[in-house]
């Protein structure tokens, strides 16, 4: 074969080679479509974030609104109580103010010392089952049925009211020795709400309980121990105020 013939071949060769011109307006939009289609997934796959976000937010904000309406009904019941109290207190007041007035009269010298002793006992009794609660300085408050004069146990009963309206009325923390299984004692922080709730923690940290109005009793859930040791810190002033759910004793009064 020629030489012109070879350079005939390889000409034919590398023209069949060589690709077809491509526009450059059509290299242009199919970059810029590419360009479309990513922004476009983007787009679709922020909006799917954002809407999952927000159902979370949802669902946490649900949680949330559970346990303060849980805690409204809680604390309206406690201002009715206290509500009721405040009556209570203002009739008694009233009654002892009349009382004082017709001390003179025989009708009410001789039934004064009866309705006394009954009031005392009612009073000595609430304190036996209720929280133990210092009972010791609140027994010697009270003193015993029959003991001086019918003016000195009215004073006594006046007395011992208007302290444990202030108990109803006030929360605190302070330290005693809590009996635990075994016939073991620890000293601890105690914690008081009221006549409502009685709890406390260890001070070694170990163990945590509420009084269930009869005795201790360990938290029913690994939540309800941290409500206790928070309420503890709060009353202690080692933590800021917050709403805490806690059982509530139902039966309260003397």
């Amino acid at each position: 074969m020629s030489r012109f013939a070879v350079a005939g071949v390889l000409l034919t060769l590398l023209l069949g080679a060589v690709p077809e011109h491509q526009d450059p307006a059509e290299s242009a939009d199919a970059k810029l479509q590419d360009e479309l289609r990513a922004t476009l997934k983007t787009l679709r796959e922020e909006r799917s974030a954002y809407y999952q976000r927000r159902r979370s937010r949802t669902e946490a904000l649900d949680a949330a609104r559970a346990p303060v309406k849980r805690l409204e009904v809680e604390l309206s019941e406690l201002r009715t109580r206290q509500q009721e109290a405040d009556k209570n207190l203002a009739e008694v007041k009233a009654e002892l103010d009349k009382l004082r007035k017709d001390e003179a009269g025989d009708a009410f010298s001789a039934a004064l010392p009866a309705a006394l002793e009954k009031s005392l006992r009612e009073a000595k009794d609430f304190v036996d089952r209720g929280i133990p609660y210092r009972t010791a300085d609140r027994g010697l408050r009270l003193g015993k049925p029959g003991d001086g004069s019918p003016a000195d146990q009215l004073s006594r009963y006046w007395s011992f009211l208007q302290e444990e309206f202030r108990v109803a009325r006030s929360g605190e923390a302070y330290s005693a020795e809590v009996p635990l299984d075994g016939g073991r004692a620890k000293p601890a922080r105690i914690f008081r709400v009221g006549h409502l709730i009685l709890g406390y923690v260890t001070e070694d940290g170990l163990h945590a309980g509420l009084w269930n109005g009869t005795q201790w009793v360990a938290p029913s859930s690994p939540e309800e121990e941290e409500r206790i040791r928070e309420a503890v810190e709060t009353l202690d002033r080692r933590r800021s105020p917050s709403l805490l759910s806690l059982p509530v004793l139902r039966k309260v009064g003397p």
